[in-house]
């Protein structure tokens, strides 16, 4: 396996626009292909999640396979910075929203690089069990996400 360190980089693109890159090949076309679609900040927050992935894995992306999607996973929901608990879910380590909005940028990563052919290995959808949907989203969830209120504000 190929070693890969990500080297993220940003430029601003006059008042509103930004360009993201790692300077690897298949990560800027996606980054590309995301930037015509969404407005900057999820732009930035794509190549963020991206970075996290790669800096964990540090795997060629042509090259990452369940194990270490698994493994990130797990990294993923440790205990961090003292024992910090997730007020969402009460659990330790990160949210699961932040774990699965990362898992969803991996997946967009690579269901855009069996689209253009740049690798051959399905991923994402098409690969899971039909029977783990999640109601009426259509999508399949890697981690349970806990249903949560809304908070309300005060007057003030």
């Amino acid at each position: 396996m190929a070693v890969f360190i990500p080297v993220f980089q940003r430029k601003r693109l006059g008042d509103f626009g930004v360009e993201v890159s790692f300077s690897h090949d298949l990560l800027d076309a996606y980054l590309r292909f995301v930037a015509a679609r969404c407005r900057p900040k999820p732009v930035l927050a794509a190549g963020f999640d991206l970075l996290v992935f790669f800096t964990f894995t540090r795997i060629d992306p042509a090259e990452v396979t369940a194990t270490e999607v698994l493994a990130f996973i797990a990294d993923q929901r440790r205990p961090r910075h003292g024992n910090v608990t997730c007020l969402a879910d009460g659990e330790m380590g990160l949210s699961a929203r932040t774990v699965n909005r990362r898992l969803a940028t991996r997946s967009g990563l690579f269901g855009y690089l069996v689209a253009t052919g740049a690798i051959p290995v399905p991923s994402g959808l098409a690969t899971r069990r039909r029977t783990a949907r999640l109601a009426g989203t259509g999508r399949v969830a890697l981690m349970r996400t806990p249903t949560t209120l809304p908070r309300l504000l005060s007057p003030p």
